[in-house]
């Protein structure tokens, strides 16, 4: 050994013999705690605060709970839909190629379409990749059972992430598990750390307290870690589902693949015609009917022209107990990618030659894998009839030769006679007998008994097969060329062809009567056909025989034991009255004798003591016991022995059964004995001990498990194909779907990284109506929706553009109007689309071509109401102004234009500015839409009249389906309808037009001069003398200088100016000393402010000696 290498470390043992010895060496002792110790010391303090909690732990437990929904997955569900959702360039298709290797040990280079995988021995998973469209992601949201939401740790969170969750949110929410890539990109471990603490609860914060979050550290040639793929697929294997109401409501299908069966010619002929085209999936949600109305999201309503069920292209493996599943089992479905082989179609089925799929072996010249047998399949230029006419047939190597004459000609005989006799002429006695001597007896009454077998069932044979045999090395068949079979020929007997080919004409009539016995025996009673199922002898026979036969030369199977057993359990039918067998007496009995021995072997005839049915069932129930479950007891136990029925006389029951000694049927018996004593005292505790301790919701959880398994158990014997005429074609199915008059786009333009789903439409979704719901504009969205602008919505399976209107509910149930939406708050919106149940949630987009940063969600709603007519009004205030006034009456125009429109508001209330109530009476004949109106106070001419109204706003019929299946692939994620008339004014720089009336103005007041107060004379007369008006003169009223007009001479005019100039001439000189002294004043503020600023610099200067000063303990000089 090297001196650089390193001794390997010592590995403890964790089992065995030495560990739990050590274990039980340093085995600890939990100490008790000091609430166990002194529980007194813990109890209640408060009342109020232990009822406080007691009520909030049982909130929080109620919480938890979900509404329990029945169960209605099939025993077999359909592959669980795994969508890989992320920004781009974040890793998802490196992820989904880890998880096929992880589960299938196949890598697939591309991935194109959903993968359906086996990744359990009870589960399926189709894996499915959303790319960054926003259609893409809502589509994806309404079918994902779980999402892988994909985020770049090195970049964070992006908006595609949260737009997604928000949609979600909306259409079910499946179960959402986190992947953090690109965590190689941070080199600092602390920032790593600091990085996954943060996002994990900004996560959490998103989803719930808890959410499972997977981190993938980085990239090894250009896989991830296996490890950590391997846990993220132990992770998606056991996690459970829980059922959304929408998808268990409707039935929907995925499409894996889809093929045109268009004629041809109509296609060259007419390159735009409408298609017919053919869907396959597995059918998922509620049952499928034939003839169902479906939507296909982004194309439009079709109805389904034919529906069929497939075999399965990717099947669960078989029940067999074992931790994990073999290489064969480990299946991989992808036809869109180019993976899987073999395509099963309803009258096709398609072999891929050239996939990943093949083998290394198999490579041709060219490189290409090429399967040798299928190869050879592909170089046949003959077909099996062909090559059947020119073949010869011999049955043992030394037997006569057949050709395909023989057997036609045997054949016309048998269909011309109506008798069943073997297709092939018998042999000579001399090869029948040779070699019987060396057979034993026992292979003597197999042969027998198989003969007797193949008789009783009716098959088309070798009468003489069965004698025959002589060796097993001799039986066979050889299907060789002619030369070899002339050989072949010559060894056989002496015989020639042309006396064998007749010899089975002979005793035609003995044969005939011998088979018309056999099949009258055959004939079992009316009692059995009528009470029992009369496959069930067939079915154990076909089962036995596959399970148990021994082929020889791939044509003779070597008949067993367990044959002879049940030949004997068909014997035990015996002879009975009701056999037909025709003698000779039978002419002799009556009609009468025969009814009455009819009737008498149904339940109205005459039973014995020994075969009443009531005395049976008590046997049989002292006999069995209770009912035990032994399928279940099967999947816990594989080595149980399943329980069998012991006599009395120890005959064993059936001959499959082995035969067990007296202490093992003495333990069996004891063991049942003792099951039965377990349920009986655990139905007993669950009666009367643990009563208190159910709930209602133990009991709703009860109430619907044990719907789910009579759902189950209903339909649970029946074939497939007669099965889904009873209840449709039922989740889990592989379907065939034919749709006939698609768009011819849809097959030219179709792309399957875009999901096509098939969702069913229940009674009435076809319909379109007046859909009210109850919306919110998102948060985070920036602009404001207002009424009237087309927004795209996803609505159920939908996704369509129409022109909601927003409105808020009054107190008393109006609906007002809203031009825009509010802020923070939700209102009720109306529009015109597809009626969708109540309850039915939707997301709102305002365009889905525009690629920003920003967040494109809208708004989120659900559905409130559905009718056909819908009443939304607004705000109408009318004004008019009085002409004539009478007391408390007025004329009032300008209000109306003609009098029908006065008559439709007679009796409205009427309001004037200042506040005085009144009512619409009557029109007026002129001028038109003048009327004469009341008030409860005389009003004035001046005041303005006006009536408050409500208009019904009219909601627009548009409503146009989402197209973007049928655009090429460019033109995909730019589909663009209706645009808003913003977006129109703004393409052509247009100014919104503005109305004079709309405008704000500020109120004018305009004064108002009242009219002089005048007193009545006979009022003056009788009132004091200080109340008397009084009559001023002239020059007491203090203007009578500017009533009289007073004219100037010239020398006045002259000394009035120079008084004037003077004035003007002293005012200017008062203003320029005026200025003089602001002026000093600034001045002198400004030389104060340096005086200050100067002072201020000398007291600093001071401070800061004296504070060095006194840092150094010396006394300050004052400076001179």
């Amino acid at each position: 050994m090297d001196d650089d290498q390193k001794a390997k470390a010592h590995r403890a043992r964790h089992s065995g013999r030495k560990a739990d010895k050590k274990e039980k060496k340093n085995e600890h002792v939990q100490e008790m705690t000091a609430k166990q110790r002194n529980p007194k010391a813990f109890s209640v303090q408060s009342v109020q605060k232990a009822e406080k909690k007691f009520r909030r732990a049982k909130d929080l437990q109620e919480k938890r709970h979900h509404v329990p929904l029945v169960d209605r997955t099939p025993v077999e569900p359909p592959p669980y839909i795994v969508a890989v959702v992320g920004p781009p360039k974040v890793g998802k298709t490196t992820l989904l190629q880890c998880l096929i290797k992880n589960f299938t040990r196949q890598f697939v280079s591309t991935i194109t379409g959903p993968i359906t995988i086996v990744s359990g021995k009870k589960r399926r998973l189709t894996l499915l990749e959303c790319n960054n469209d926003i259609n893409c992601m809502i589509d994806v949201a309404k079918v994902a059972d779980l999402v892988l939401l994909v985020v770049d740790a090195s970049y964070g969170f992006e908006m595609e992430t949260f737009e997604f969750l928000n949609i979600c949110q909306v259409h079910g929410f499946p179960r959402i598990m986190g992947v953090l890539t690109h965590l190689d990109m941070i080199k600092n471990a602390k920032t790593l750390r600091h990085t996954k603490k943060q996002m994990k609860h900004r996560f959490w914060t998103e989803i719930y307290q808890g959410a499972k979050l997977f981190y993938l550290s980085g990239l090894i040639r250009g896989e991830y870690l296996k490890n950590e793929i391997h846990n993220l697929g132990r992770f998606i294997s056991v996690m459970k589902f829980r059922p959304l109401q929408w998808r268990t409501s409707h039935p929907y299908l995925l499409v894996d693949r889809m093929e045109d069966v268009t004629d041809p010619e109509s296609v060259r002929t007419s390159p735009k015609c409408d298609r017919n085209i053919c869907v396959y999936g597995y059918a998922r949600g509620a049952s499928f009917k034939s003839k169902t109305n479906i939507h296909i999201p982004g194309c439009g309503d079709f109805n389904i022209h034919d529906i069929s069920l497939l075999p399965d292209p990717c099947p669960l493996p078989d029940k067999e107990k074992r931790r994990s599943l073999n290489e064969k089992e480990r299946l991989l479905y992808a036809p869109m990618a180019g993976v899987g082989g073999v395509v099963f179609d309803k009258d096709a089925v398609y072999i891929d030659l050239r996939g990943s799929h093949s083998h290394k072996e198999g490579r041709g010249e060219d490189g290409r894998q090429v399967d040798q047998m299928l190869q050879s399949m592909m170089k046949t230029k003959q077909t099996i009839d062909a090559k059947m006419q020119t073949s010869k047939f011999a049955l043992f190597s030394d037997g006569t030769v057949l050709s395909p004459d023989d057997v036609e000609s045997a054949t016309v005989q048998d269909s011309e006679s109506r008798s069943r006799r073997p297709a092939f002429a018998p042999i000579s006695e001399d090869g029948a007998n040779s070699g019987s001597d060396e057979e034993s007896d026992e292979d003597m009454s197999a042969e027998e008994s198989d003969v007797e077998e193949s008789e009783e069932e009716g098959q088309n044979g070798c009468a003489a097969a069965g004698e025959a045999t002589s060796d097993e090395d001799d039986d066979g068949v050889d299907l060789e060329h002619d030369e070899n079979l002339e050989d072949s020929g010559d060894d056989g007997s002496g015989d020639d062809d042309e006396e064998d080919r007749y010899k089975w004409k002979k005793n035609m009539k003995e044969k005939a009567a011998e088979a018309f016995r056999a099949r009258s025996q055959k004939q079992r009673n009316l009692q059995f056909l009528i009470y029992g199922n009369e496959d069930d002898y067939k079915e154990e026979e076909k089962e036995e025989t596959e399970n148990t036969a021994d082929f020889l030369g791939e044509l003779f199977r070597k008949v067993k034991k367990q044959e002879n057993t049940q030949a004997e359990k068909r014997s035990w039918d015996g002879v009975e009255s009701t056999r037909c067998i025709l003698t000779e007496t039978d002419a002799l009995i009556k009609d009468d004798e025969i009814s009455d021995l009819i009737k008498d072997c149904f339940i109205t005839g005459k039973w014995g003591d020994e075969e009443d049915a009531k005395a049976l069932l008590e046997k049989d129930e002292e006999l069995y016991g209770d009912f035990e479950d032994l399928e279940a007891k099967e999947k816990e136990d594989q080595e149980q022995v399943e329980p069998v029925v012991v006599e009395q006389s120890g005959e064993e029951s059936s001959g499959r059964s082995k035969k067990l000694s007296r202490e093992e049927r003495e333990a069996q018996i004891e063991a049942k004995r003792q099951e039965r004593k377990r349920k009986l005292k655990e139905a007993f505790d669950n009666e009367y001990d643990h009563d208190d301790e159910k709930t209602h919701f133990d009991e709703l959880k009860k109430e619907f498990s044990e719907q789910a398994q009579l759902n189950q158990k209903e339909f649970e014997d029946m074939e497939d194909e007669r099965r889904v005429q009873f209840e449709g074609f039922r989740a889990g199915l592989y379907l065939r779907v034919e749709l006939l008059q698609m768009p011819c786009e849809l097959v030219e333009h179709f792309n399957a990284s875009y999901p096509m789903i098939l969702g069913g439409l229940s009674v009435g979704e076809g319909r379109t109506g007046y859909c009210q719901v109850r919306m919110k504009k998102h948060r985070w969205y920036k602009r404001i929706l207002k009424s009237s602008d087309p927004l795209i919505l996803s609505l159920g399976w939908r996704r369509f553009q129409t022109m909601p209107v927003f409105s808020t509910q009054d107190h008393n149930g109006r609906n007002r109007f809203l031009k825009y939406t509010p802020k923070h708050l939700h209102c009720n919106a109306t529009f015109w689309g597809p009626i969708t149940p109540q309850g039915t949630g939707f997301v709102a987009v305002q365009q889905v071509h525009e690629q920003t940063a920003s967040f494109r969600i809208a708004a989120t709603g659900v559905i409130l109401d559905l009718d056909r007519s819908t009443q939304i009004v607004k705000k109408l205030k009318l004004t008019g102004n009085p002409f004539k006034i009478y007391k408390k009456t007025a004329f009032v125009k300008n209000m109306f234009t003609s009098a029908l429109e006065v008559t439709k508001f007679e009796g409205a209330a009427l309001r004037t500015v200042s506040g005085i109530r009144g009512q619409i009476k009557k029109a007026l004949g002129n001028p038109p839409g003048a009327f004469r109106a009341t008030f409860e106070d005389k009003i004035l001419l001046s005041d303005l009249v006006f009536l408050r109204a409500w208009t019904e706003v009219p909601v627009q019929r548009f409503y146009m389906t989402l197209t973007t299946l049928l655009a090429p692939d460019e033109e995909k994620t730019k589909w663009q309808g209706m645009k808003t008339v913003g977006q129109l004014r703004a393409e052509r720089g247009l100014h919104a037009p503005v109305l004079q009336d709309s405008l704000y103005k500020a109120p004018e007041r305009k004064a108002f001069h009242f009219k002089p107060f005048v007193i009545p004379r006979e009022l003056q007369k009788n009132l004091p003398y200080k109340d008397k008006p009084k009559v001023k003169s002239v020059t007491e009223g203090g203007n009578a200088l500017e009533r009289v007009a007073v004219v100037l001479e010239e020398s006045e005019k002259e000394k009035l100016k120079l008084m004037q100039m003077m004035k003007t001439v002293h005012k200017e000189k008062l203003r320029k000393m005026k200025d003089k002294v602001i002026q000093r004043v600034r001045q002198h503020r400004a030389e104060c402010r340096k005086s200050e600023m100067k002072q201020l610099k000398r007291q600093k200067e001071l401070k800061k000696r004296i504070c060095k000063a006194l840092s150094r303990g010396k006394k300050p000089q004052a400076k001179t």
